[in-house]
């Protein structure tokens, strides 16, 4: 036994070197793929999404934040549409549109409510604009969900707040009334 710890002995002050050249071995084959090798042109692009959700993205995209007049006439322009044609597609937009966040007039209750009538009732809506809708349908109870539970925290804490300025104000009433004894016992002294 003793034999095979001295045998296994010049291995291992050499075992940090081997190490260190297997690690400058990979990092040599990473580099070097990354040269514009024939593997990194084989990597397709990111797909393009399909035509038909292309209204609804120019519609996020015009939501995003950053200009209040550019969201808001967005806005009314999809309401306007939305209830002049009463189309699915249209509504749809208003409901991305009303629903988006980042902008004053934010409304996820009422989109996700919007998408939830539009998806149970007949429309003309094909699968992908279907699955787009109930995506953010997804994002929209999500957020929702995440409102109320700020909300709770928000109650919850504005009660412990009230019960601390309540304590503290019968500490201080307390505290009163002990120092006017304590003078009262000291004039009396």
């Amino acid at each position: 036994m003793r034999r095979m710890y001295h045998s296994q002995m010049p291995l291992l002050p050499r075992l940090p070197l081997l190490l260190c050249a297997v690690a400058l071995l990979s990092a040599c084959t990473g580099l070097g793929g990354a040269g514009g090798s024939a593997d990194t042109a084989a990597v397709p692009p990111p797909a393009a999404p399909p035509p038909v959700l292309a209204p609804y993205l120019d519609t996020l995209a015009r939501m995003a934040p950053g200009d209040p007049s550019r969201q808001e006439a967005e806005l009314a322009a999809t309401l306007e549409a939305a209830q002049q044609t009463r189309s699915s597609t249209d509504t749809l937009r208003y409901a991305l549109a009303l629903g988006s966040a980042g902008h004053s007039n934010s409304n996820p209750v009422e989109a996700k409510r919007l998408i939830t009538e539009l998806l149970a009732s007949p429309n003309t809506l094909d699968p992908t604009e279907t699955s787009f809708a109930q995506a953010y349908l997804r994002e929209f109870d999500s957020r929702v969900a995440l409102y109320a539970e700020l909300a709770r925290q928000r109650e919850e804490s504005e009660q412990k707040l009230k019960s601390l300025d309540a304590t503290a104000d019968r500490r201080a009433d307390a505290l009163a009334a002990e120092n006017k004894q304590l003078k009262r016992a000291l004039a009396e002294a």
